[in-house]
């Protein structure tokens, strides 16, 4: 790893990509003989050495990084090595914000795209750690790119993180679907500041649809949570004139009024007993 950083510093792509291939053979030994330990050390080697090459502008190294882990987590998966997963998950987030704060479009989409389908896979293998996992690193890329007003990349992320909420709140993990929504209402709220009006409009209905199927669930926090989040957009849109978010906010709030949504703040204040805290605060 000292080499490959060495390297990025040297701006000497060719050797940096015979150390990462180097590394990437060994994360996959390891991998596919069910050592994790190992395999999440050599994880953090190259994601250490992709992030140094995303903040040098590397972008070429930055590409071939990335492209290195989806093989490395096959192999994690069939050996049902979740931490190592995590591991994967959170690299992707760490080099693509990165490369999203140097505004490297491909980079930042390439990362976003593989954790989306880490997301769906994931979920459907009731993996809640590493739903998290995807959740964090998806929302990491997604404020940085909004931030950037890089704003394809932005609502594609923002896509790719309400799918990921929920197919989250389908298996009823509601930590993580408080986690997206949370995102989501950040990136939302980011996206009006930055006058990336697709971006908000996109961050709304992906609550929307999250609340919706946190709905279904009966998650109760995560209902009011997306609630929150819609109420807060909203006003956040109206303050600074974009009209579409704040309009699509408002019609998806009709929805949750509907399902009485101050009783349920209610019941949820008597089973925590009186905490004047909204849901999600503190994950």
């Amino acid at each position: 790893m000292e080499l490959g950083l060495t390297l990025v510093n040297e701006r000497n792509e060719t050797e940096i990509k015979e150390v990462l291939s180097y590394l990437f053979e060994l994360a996959l030994k390891y991998a596919k003989e069910g050592q994790e330990n190992d395999t999440k050390r050599l994880i953090e080697y190259i994601k250490n050495i992709g992030k140094a090459a995303a903040i040098a502008r590397l972008e070429p190294i930055v590409v071939n990084t990335l492209l290195l882990f989806p093989q490395v987590a096959t192999e994690a998966c069939k050996q049902n090595m979740q931490n190592a997963l995590v591991s994967i998950a959170l690299a992707f987030g760490e080099i693509g914000k990165a490369a999203a704060g140097q505004k490297m479009e491909v980079s930042a989409r390439i990362a976003s795209s593989c954790l989306g389908e880490m997301g769906n896979t994931a979920a459907s293998r009731g993996a809640k750690k590493e739903t998290i996992a995807v959740i964090f690193a998806l929302g990491e890329i997604g404020k940085s790119v909004t931030w950037q007003k890089l704003g394809d990349v932005a609502s594609s992320t923002v896509v790719l993180l309400g799918e990921t909420g929920k197919a989250a709140a389908s298996q009823k993990f509601e930590d993580a679907v408080l986690n997206a929504e949370l995102l989501l209402q950040e990136i939302g709220t980011g996206a009006i500041e930055k006058n990336l009006k697709e971006t908000a409009d996109m961050s709304v209905r992906s609550i929307q649809d999250i609340g919706k199927t946190a709905d279904i669930q009966g998650l109760d926090k995560a209902l009011l949570q997306a609630a929150y989040s819609l109420e807060a957009i909203k006003f956040n849109a109206e303050d600074r004139y974009l009209m579409s978010a704040s309009i699509i906010a408002e019609v998806a709030l009709l929805h949750f009024e509907r399902l009485k949504i101050e009783r349920l703040e209610d019941k949820l204040n008597k089973i925590s007993r009186g905490k004047k805290r909204s849901p999600g605060t503190g994950l």
